[in-house]
This record gives structure tokens, sequence and C-alpha cells, in this order.
């Protein structure tokens, strides 16, 4: 059912103008049978992304609107959109409308069934929360509300494919377009088809979002050519009902570079429709070439009555809310007088009224802009603090109020509350852009400074979540407002490690090192929170390791139980982790155990989540299931950051384990939250696992494209992580047989970790990566100082598997006497903890060792091991090693198939754990924030690994669910 924006009146401003019969297509034909054989697709099943791309006036909207009817022909729903310059500040303003007109519509039974499941968390969006409940001051994430559109996305469609179409794309917010970038990698098997139009480029678009949706591979972009001069003839014979002299075409098509819109505006703006084209003259047609439409609407406006003309302004300020009775309130004119104005400017080709919702709207966006443009600023000022006033009055969001605020060059005090809370309920809804755009103009209104202060909190908590550099820009104005020591440590505590993410570790150390010296004596739990942040410094930059100075006399802090006391004891033990201290370990495990942590951590407090990766360095195990708990809590209400983090270290675990496909999903997550999302400086931390996870299986090739897309520059900066990234390039290098630039990276690597007070092996193994490169060089008695280190450090860390990775090292590059007893110990300590993969490279090094020996027997039960193991983890490279071992010792091994419980990824026995206990295909995709089709591969996988046919056989394949 077409909906806002799909109107006869939308295709006026294309080729087929109302002067024009509106089935032509001219010089789009490609164009439209793309189109088509998408609207097939979806009818099949088969999503697809459209983006239709040109400039102003060449018929996108026009395309669009045929897409919509085919659409409809073929059976799908039709769901419309349009961007607008006056409503980018309002958060999901394009997602709402495609989909609030449907939940008003539906009966109460249809609404609680597509809002059901993860759904639920996006009521309040369309003004649906009732009935759910939320802690004082709960917060969405943002992601957790793009999870839950999927899904409503999804179950709309489960009734009858659907079409959405978006123009002006370039207009959108940012949340919304965020949504599309994220809804773009879920179409596959949707009964879906989204069609968007955008300029090339718009100084009021989100480029950066623009780009990710436009780059996005399976975008199919139509870009639609201007009309050559033989279809500029052709739409002016039909305007004139004769076709005009060459002369005429060849000067229109010049005056309008074959533009449509201008075409036809040029002719309307020449006044020569009636006389034909005896009546054009060649000079006037150059001369009004793109002034064609701005000077249509003024001549238009000026003909009309001066009702007309009102009501044309204030639907330019009403935006999607002018229907009538909206103008009228607004302007003052009665009803009748309105729907008589309305009229008038549909005959001029201005307005048209929408058949779904009578609303009113422009029949282009330049037309709108024409409008908008002609009104005195102050009148502007009036009718948009009008229009909040009226908004306000009927209970609507007060987004939308706030949004029209925005208008104003400097708001008064009773505005000014309005933002505050426009902004505090952005932020619990999940659009903290919205939030600071709202708290950013308000500090624009005069205030006093205890009220700025505050609100200049406020901005810098929404900041935080965004934009880095605005946060310190309003946490630098806050600073120099104050001079209460007490306030100011608590401004540089809620700011944590800003300064150090872009730049200004430095200034941030000391702006802090000095609040902390002036706190007063009672302020004891500010002064933990500010040494906290403090102490985050050298893990985010290197050169400011002098900070660690600190960490004795904070060691012997008496105990205390409020939050910021174990933020604190997280922050030691994440220096201690790096430091391959033990002690962290157990100082992590107890401050986690804070009932505030989980959330603490979850909203971002670094702290926190360097609590969680102490437990992981020291146990995998336990420190993979803490991240599974702080993972969900993240999706519920946590940031980007903390999901990037969490990802990114989660998946750290997994490769330590050998679970190779779990870190590939992690981390793949990680670089796809990034496209639309910030997940700070983790990312090349993520990148740099990431190519070491896809040289574990063999493949080289994407794991050097993963390390030319984190573009690490010659000369590090002095913020950021890249030792994985240094590690990975080591390691790919050494593949290749290239050990001198191999040896080079590692050292690179070890270097920048230390940079960073890290010599911890668990963390990143690059003395055993050095310690190979030069056993490869030649160099022996180098190579076997740098595997001795790893092996002291190891051991003192005590982890088993980094110890046992340090001992098969050092027997690789050790003299060939020591190699057996090393390579035995290594197996020995390696059985005895969870890392898998390296138990297969222990068990295939001592086979291998033992056939060179001569121990043929023992050999062959080594190495069919260690193969079995590699192949469980898919590390093929490894597997094809232990084959070619195998085949050495005269053994003829064959590809195994692995089969049983045991077989089964962690993320297979996640699903079919869920699938046992009666929860459908959508139900577990819901609750593991993946798709329909991942359920289905990990349900086929485990079938086959199971030995059973049927969803019912797996309790019984299943001992915890027998």
């Amino acid at each position: 059912m077409p909906t806002r924006g799909s109107s006869p009146a939308g295709d006026r401003m294309g080729v087929g103008v109302s002067d024009v019969p509106t089935d032509r297509f001219l010089e789009r034909e490609s164009e439209i049978s793309a189109l088509s054989i998408g609207v097939e697709g979806a009818g099949a099943g088969i999503g697809s992304f459209f983006v239709v791309i040109g400039p102003s006036g060449i018929g996108k909207t026009r395309l669009l609107g045929g897409a919509r009817r085919m659409a409809s022909e073929g059976g799908l729903r039709v769901l419309a959109a349009n961007g607008s310059p006056f409503e980018r500040e309002y958060a999901f303003g394009l997602v709402r409308q495609l989909f609030e007109g449907v939940l008003m519509r539906a009966d109460d039974a249809e609404r609680e069934q597509l809002l059901s499941g993860a759904t639920a968390e996006v009521r309040h969006l369309f003004g649906l929360a009732f009935g759910v409940t939320a802690g004082e001051g709960a917060r969405s994430s943002e992601m957790n509300l793009f999870h839950g559109l999927f899904w409503l996305t999804v179950n709309i469609c489960r009734r009858s494919p659907v079409l959405l179409t978006v123009d002006d794309l370039h207009w959108a917010d940012d949340a919304s377009l965020r949504f599309l970038a994220y809804l773009q990698r879920r179409l596959r098997d949707v009964r879906l088809m989204v069609v968007a139009a955008t300029r090339p480029s718009d100084p009021a678009a989100a480029e950066a979002l623009l780009d990710v949706v436009l780059t996005y591979p399976e975008c199919r972009m139509l870009q639609p050519r201007p009309l050559s001069e033989a279809a500029v003839g052709i739409v002016l014979g039909e305007i004139f009902g004769e076709t005009p002299g060459p002369e005429v075409v060849s000067a229109y098509h010049a005056a309008t570079g074959g533009n449509p819109l201008l075409l036809v505006e040029t002719v309307r703006a020449l006044g020569v429709r009636r006389a034909g084209p005896a009546g054009m003259d060649d000079a006037r047609i150059s001369e009004i070439g793109t002034r064609a439409v701005g000077r249509h609407v003024s001549v238009e406006l000026g003909r009309l009555s001066p009702a007309a003309r009102r009501t044309a302004e204030m639907v330019t300020v009403l935006g999607r809310h002018a229907d009538v009775g909206h103008i009228a309130a607004l302007t003052g004119l009665d009803y009748a007088t309105v729907q008589s104005a309305v009229h008038e400017l549909e005959d001029a080709h201005i307005l048209s009224t929408e058949s779904e919702d009578a609303s009113v709207g422009f029949v282009h966006p330049v037309v709108r802009s024409a409008v908008y443009e002609r009104l005195d600023p102050a009148d502007r000022v009036r009718c948009h603090l009008a229009a909040a006033a009226l908004l306000t009055r009927e209970g609507r969001r007060l987004d939308e109020a706030a949004g029209h605020l925005l208008a104003l060059p400097s708001p008064e005090p009773e505005h000014v509350a309005v933002l505050r809370q426009a902004a505090k309920q952005a932020l619990e809804r999940g659009t903290p852009e919205s939030a600071h755009v709202y708290l950013a103009h308000a500090l624009t209104g005069s205030m006093g400074q205890r009220e700025r202060l505050d609100l200049l909190r406020e901005a810098i908590t929404a900041a935080l979540l965004v934009d880095g550099e605005a946060a310190l820009g309003h946490l630098d104005v806050a600073l120099r407002l104050t001079h209460d020591p007490v306030e100011t440590g608590e401004l540089l505590c809620l700011s944590g490690l800003t300064k150090s993410l872009v730049g200004r570790s430095t200034t941030m150390i000391a702006q802090m090192v000095e609040a902390i010296t002036r706190l007063p004596d009672d302020a004891d739990d500010l002064r933990r929170g500010l040494e906290a942040a403090l102490l985050d410094a050298p893990l985010a930059a290197v050169g400011v390791e002098s900070v660690l100075r600190r960490v004795p006399e904070l060691v012997r802090l008496p105990r205390s139980d409020t939050l910021n006391a174990a933020l604190l004891e997280c922050m030691i033990a994440g220096n201690e982790c790096y430091a391959g201290d033990p002690r962290g370990v157990a100082r992590a495990q107890a401050a986690l155990r804070h009932p505030q942590m989980l959330e603490a951590a979850a909203k971002g407090a670094t702290a926190g989540l360097l609590g969680h990766f102490t437990l992981m360095v020291g146990d995998p195990d336990r420190g993979i299931d803490a991240y599974g708990l702080l993972i969900a809590e993240v999706r519920r209400q946590g940031s980007s950051i903390a999901l990037g983090t969490s990802l990114t270290c989660r998946a750290m675990g997994w490769l330590r384990k050998g679970e190779l496909a779990e870190a590939e999903n992690d981390l793949r997550e990680v670089i796809q939250t990034r496209r639309i999302s910030p997940v700070g400086t983790v990312l090349t931390m993520a990148q740099g696992l990431l190519a070491e996870v896809l040289v574990e299986q063999g493949r080289i090739g994407e794991a050097s494209e993963m390390l030319q897309e984190a573009d690490l520059p010659a000369q590090l900066p002095q913020n950021g992580i890249f030792y994985t990234c240094l590690h990975a390039r080591a390691r790919i290098l050494a593949t290749g047989g290239f050990h001198d630039r191999a040896l080079d990276a590692a050292l690179a690597a070890g270097s920048r970790f230390a940079g960073h007070n890290g010599i911890n092996p668990a963390i990143v193994a690059w003395r055993s990566q050095a310690a190979l490169c030069l056993h490869a060089l030649g160099e022996p008695d180098r190579a076997r100082a740098y595997a001795e280190e790893e092996i002291e450090l190891a051991e003192r860390w005590g982890a088993p598997d980094t110890v046992g990775r340090a001992l098969r090292v050092a027997g690789l590059v050790g003299p060939p006497s020591t190699m057996p007893k090393l390579l035995e110990r290594s197996v020995e300590v390696l059985r005895r903890s969870p890392a898998r993969l390296e138990l297969a490279y222990a068990l295939v090094d001592l086979g291998a060792c033992e056939r060179r020996n001569g121990h043929l027997p023992v050999a062959r039960a080594l190495l069919y091991e260690g193969m079995e193991i590699a192949q469980r983890c898919h590390a093929a490279p490894l597997a094809k090693s232990a084959r070619s071992e195998l085949a050495a010792t005269g053994a003829r091994p064959r590809r195994s198939y692995l089969t049983g419980p045991e077989s089964l990824t962690p993320s297979e026995a996640r699903v079919v754990g869920l699938a046992a206990d009666g929860l459908t295909n959508s139900q577990i995709a819901q609750r593991l924030y993946i798709t329909v089709k991942t359920v289905e591969v990990h349900l086929s996988n485990a079938y086959q690994k199971l030995g059973i046919r049927r969803r019912h056989q797996l309790r019984d394949a299943l001992p915890t669910h027998a």
C-alpha cells in the first residue's frame, strides 16, 4: 500500500510531469529493468538494496515512484520515507516514517505480534512504550535498537514481501542511516527490497555514513544520465502538442543540461506552454537555465492569495506534521480557507496532498527549499516557535518540539529546559548524537554559571559517546568556569581517557595529576576514580610510563567498597597483567565482583573492561564466560566502544583456545560495527587479531588484505594499540619465507608492546616469533636467548598455554639434543590447558621429532592426535603439515570427519542447545544477535555431526538435554 511520498504528484517534477503521460520513462530502461528484477527477487525471498544517485531534478524521485508502482502490482507492501534538511537532527526520523503507519494501523493483536521478542526494545521509538518497565535512567544501546528494528522489518516482511523507498537519503538523520547500513548486511534471505535516492554530494549530508551505505559491495547503484537532445525533443513535443524545431530543442537542451526537472520548469518559467514552440526565444531559454525552479516558485507564489503564501511557508516549517488542521492552528486561518489555499498550491505545482494520511508536502525538495529561503529570518523563528509550542500542547515527543527549537539563534531559558529534557530522553533511547545536538544548542543560550556548568557536564556525557573532540571542547570550557577542586576532579573523571584517545595524553596527565593534588582529604573516592583514569593512559599511549610510579602507593590504599575503588583495583590489575605479574588476576577477580561493575563496564568504564581482559589473559575459559555476560549487558544498554572492546578481547580468548571460527565471528562483528558506529582504539587490535586468525586458517591473502585495511603509518602515533597488527605482519611474512622482514616486524611488535609497559607473552608472544625467525636466519644463539626469556616470563605468569608455547618454541630453536624433552614438557603442560590449537602444534612438532629419531609408532600416534585437533580447530595449514609428516612415517592418513557433541563449535552448541529447549529459529536468531540463515547453517552442520535428521532428536543427541 503506498504511503508518504508515493502519490503521482511526486512524479510531476520528473520527465513525466502533469503535462506529460506519467508512464513514460525516457532513457531509463536499464534502471527500470534493474528495479523490476529487484521486485521479483523480493517476492521470491531474495533481499536487495538499490541506491539511485544523481543531481537534483535528474529523475530520482520518478524512479522511486516507478519502483513503488511495480512493487504494488507485484504484491509487495510499499513503505516510504523522505529525508528533509529540517529534520536531520530528528533521531530515527526516517525509520519512524517507514514503520509508524504500519504500527498505528495494526490492530492490538497484530501490533503485539510485530513488537514481540527483540522488537520490544523499539516500542518507545513509536510512542508505544506503555507496559514496558525500565530502571531509572535505563538506557537502550544503539546496537540494540538496530537489532530490534531489523526484527521489526523481518516481522513485517513475514506477512508479505516489502519495498522500502527512501527519497533524499542525503538528508537522512544519522541514526536512520546507521540502521540502513546495519540492514544492508542482513538482507540476503529477507523478503525485502530497499530503494533509496540521493545526490552525489550535499553540504548537509553525513558524508561518512552515506559512503558506508554506498560502498557496501552488494549495494546496486543506479545513475540515471541527463536526457539526450532527442529525448528533450520528445518531452517538449508532448508538452506543446507538436515537435519544436531543432534550434529550439538544442537551446532547451543546452540551457538545462538534459535535466528533466529544469527542462519542465524552464518551460513553465518562460510561460510559453500555451503559446507553443513559436512563442519561444532562444536567448530567454538560455537566460532562465538553472534558475528555473526558484523563479517558478517565486513567480507562482506572487500570483497566489496571501493565504496560499502563508500556507506554503507553514508547510516548510511543519515538515511531516503538515496537515490542514496544523496549518490552520499556526496561521490563524480557518479550516476551509487553508483547504482552499492547499488547492491553489496544488494547481501551481508547489504542493501535493498525500492520500494515505492527508498530510501536505512539496512536489520536490528543491521547491521546499525555495519557499523556506523566501521566509524572513525573524518570521522563520516565530514559525518554529509556534510549531514547537503546538507539538508540545498536543503531547508529541519532546524531540519533535526540540527539532524546531534548533532553528532558534539563541534559545530562551524555557527552551533550554525543553532541549535538556529531550537530550535526556534521547540518551535513554540510544540516540546520543541527537542528545548532544540538543545540549550543544542549549549552550548557546543565556544562563548563569551554575546552570552552564551543569549543562556542560550533560553535554560531555553525551559527546563522549559520539565525538571525543566535542567532549574535550566542553570540558575545556567547564574547567575555565570552575575553581572548585572537587568539581574539577569530577569533570576530569567524567571525561576519563578521552584526551588520550584523541592524542592529548600529556595534557590529560598533567591536568589529572594537578587535580588529584588539589583534592581535599575527604574526597578519597573521587581521588580513586581519578587515579583509575590516570592509570589508563599507559595502556592507550606509549611514552607515558612515568604514571606507573604511582602504583606502589595505590596498592597500599585502605580497602573501600565503592565502585571507584573497584575500578581502581581493575586498573592496577590491568597494568600488572601487562607487566606479567600474576597477582593481577586475583585482583581483577575480586574487583569484578562489585555489584555495579557489570553495568559500569557495559557503559564504557575502561577500568571495568580492563578487569575482564586481565581475567581472560589469566584464564581464557573464565574470561570468555565473563565476557559473555558483559557482552549481553553491553548489547542491552552499553556503547559501541564497549561492545567493540569486549568482542575483541573475547576473540583473543577464543584464539588462544583454538576456536578460530568463534574468534573470526567476534572480530568480524567489530569491523562491521565500526562501519556505522565508533569502536575506539581497539579497531587496530581487532584487525591484527583477525589477521592472525586468518593465518591459522591458511587464508594468507585475506590476512594481508586485513593489515592493508589497518593501514599502519611508517611512524606510529603515540596513541593506539598496534602491537597485534605488527605481530600478525611478522607471522604473514614468516609464512612467505621472508624471515628477515618478519624478524623486524616481530621486534617492532615487542618494542610497541614495551611502550605500554608490556612484557607478558600471554598477550603477545613476539619473542617466540622472533626466535623462530632468527632460527630460520641461522642465528641460533640469539634465537635461544629470546626463547629462554619467554619461558621465564611465561612461567612467572603461570598460564599453561603460554608456558606450553614457550617450551615448544624453545625446543624448535634449541640444540637437537634438547628438543624431545622440551617438546614433551610442552605437550604435558598443554594437556592441562584449554588451548587446543597450541596443543596440536606441540603434538605435531613432537611427532615430527620422533619420526626423525626413528620412533615411528610413537610419531604416528602423536601426529594423528595433532591432526584431529587441528582439523577440529579448522587450522588447515597445521592439519596439512600433520598429514605430510604422517605420510613420511609410511601411514596413509585419511581426512577424518569429526562427530559427536564434542565436535560442535561453541556457536553450534549454543544454537542446538536453544533448539533443544524448544526455541524456534527466529527466536534463537533474536536471542543470539544473528540471522535466521546463520541459525539454519549451524543446525545443518550440527545435525551432520550428531548423526540426526530431525529437530526432535536433539535432546537425545545432547547429553546435557537427555
